[in-house]
């Protein structure tokens, strides 16, 4: 059996980030160690939380490591952006030239910087530069027939 033995310090911060971290996990993992102070076995605190028991072993052994950071995700987690910042501004340069054709900025994007996208990632590209892109409409407006008009303004 693995039990945390912790501080009273540390009981009152782990308490804290407990109540009042926004992010899920942390909670999830401060309450775990909580608990395993409180004499909890690794079996039971993997039933509570309907994760592994490796898993309640890591969280035990980042915060032994780490301390209160250790209840964070590691950096780097998730896909990393194709595209950097200074990639993303040439795009949205090249949007500017050509906003109504997104498959000509792709096609340059995968020609100058050897990156292959799609429209898709070219147009989340300029969303984040703070660039609304809509699509243009083609037709004119539809006209309202004159019984219509007559009726709307008598009513």
């Amino acid at each position: 059996m693995r039990y945390i033995h912790l501080l009273p310090e540390q009981v009152r911060m782990l308490e804290r980030f407990r109540r009042h971290s926004h992010k899920p996990r942390v909670r999830d993992r401060a309450l775990s160690l909580l608990l395993s102070h409180q004499g909890q076995t690794v079996g039971q605190l993997a039933a509570f939380f309907g994760v592994h028991r490796n898993t309640i072993i890591n969280w035990s052994g980042a915060f032994e490591t780490y301390g209160l950071v250790g209840l964070y995700d590691a950096q780097g987690r998730g896909r990393k952006p194709k595209l950097d910042t200074q990639q993303r501004q040439q795009v949205k340069a090249w949007v500017k030239q050509s906003p109504q054709d997104l498959d000509r900025v792709a096609f340059r994007v995968a020609e100058h910087f050897k990156v292959s996208v799609s429209r898709w990632t070219v147009k989340r590209a300029i969303q984040d530069q703070a660039m609304a892109w809509r699509r243009v409409r083609r037709g004119l407006p539809k006209e309202e027939e004159p019984e219509v008009l007559e009726k709307k303004s008598t009513s």
